[in-house]
């Protein structure tokens, strides 16, 4: 595997390559998270890994292996708003997209064959969008576009927007009833953002991000000592202290829903090894992101706070 997204993502690193070695890859793969540059390079891994002609260590340097770090192998396909277009829109992932990949499967291949599914567009990178970059650059993958006078391919998160129904549905029986030896990827922020028969098809990861330094953790791990074993007397005693912190400190109700995220993906860093508390650890972080919508809604944050102390408190 590759040695930045294995130092970053043991858990999901161990699980691709013996999914992989045993032949047991899900067909259709959602991956989610709020940094799509380290999704993109996860997709891009899973292809190689896919794809290697040797023993699909990090430094094989077979035909496959170079194709897709340079971003050129025929059989690895990024598809968005802007990459491998077969009409002149710009705004979505047409169904023109869609058929050329449909066309694709018609005829067997000896690769496997990859399609990954994002947004994306060409734009001048902030800061933090910079380190993003560089952090996938360290990766050892190209992107798919080169720079051009300061402006770099941007991968973002797909939905409704720029994948549409339409779209989407279009793919629904290659996913039912795929061809062998393919692949499809989906680069999101939020399961929510993707068609539901899709999500229901496909095998979902939360690819945690890890760029977020200010986060504060002596708080949460005071708190979280009984975790996994939160009892539902407890769950409304955190409840009510989440929304003292918040108060008394002045904080934003989605910045307590983000450190505690992050503080999970650490738990989840530091038990790999640990299949059934994994689990519950990306079960448990997934509700967080409900919680966020929760909040977006206007759904107050006690209230929240409640709903997913509850969720902690099953086992």
């Amino acid at each position: 595997m590759n040695q930045v997204l294995d130092n970053k993502f043991p858990y999901l690193s161990n699980f691709f390559q013996t999914a992989i070695s045993q032949n047991r890859l899900f067909h259709s793969i959602i991956l989610y998270g709020s940094n799509n540059y380290i999704q993109y390079a996860m997709a891009m891994e899973l292809a190689r890994q896919l794809n290697c002609l040797e023993d699909k260590k990090e430094d094989c340097n077979c035909q496959n292996c170079r194709w897709i770090r340079e971003n050129k192998h025929p059989a690895v396909m990024t598809i968005s708003k802007i990459d491998n277009k077969t009409d002149s829109s710009k705004t979505v992932i047409s169904e023109d997209q869609i058929n050329m990949v449909l066309d694709t499967l018609v005829n067997s291949s000896d690769y496997h064959r990859v399609f990954i599914f994002c947004d994306a567009q060409i734009k001048k990178l902030s800061q933090s969008e910079n380190n993003e970059y560089l952090e996938y650059k360290s990766t050892g993958f190209n992107l798919p576009q080169e720079e051009i006078e300061g402006k770099i391919w941007y991968p973002s998160g797909i939905n409704t927007t720029c994948f549409s129904t339409v779209a989407a549905n279009a793919m629904l029986k290659s996913i039912e009833e795929p061809s062998s030896n393919v692949t499809f990827i989906f680069l999101t922020n939020n399961k929510d953002d993707l068609l539901q028969t899709i999500v229901s098809r496909s095998q979902a990861f939360y690819v945690a991000d890890a760029r977020h330094s200010d986060y504060s953790f002596d708080f949460f791990q005071k708190y979280f000592n009984n975790y996994p074993n939160f009892s539902k007397d407890y769950a409304i005693d955190f409840a009510q202290t989440l929304l003292n912190y918040q108060n008394d400190n002045n904080l934003e109700p989605v910045y307590i829903i983000d450190c505690i995220q992050y503080y999970l993906t650490e738990l989840l860093k530091s038990n790999s090894k640990n299949p059934i508390l994994t689990s519950k650890i990306y079960k448990d972080i997934t509700k967080t992101e409900t919680s966020k919508k929760m909040l977006a809604s206007y759904i107050k944050e006690q209230t929240v706070y409640e709903d997913l102390a509850f969720y902690f408190s099953k086992q």
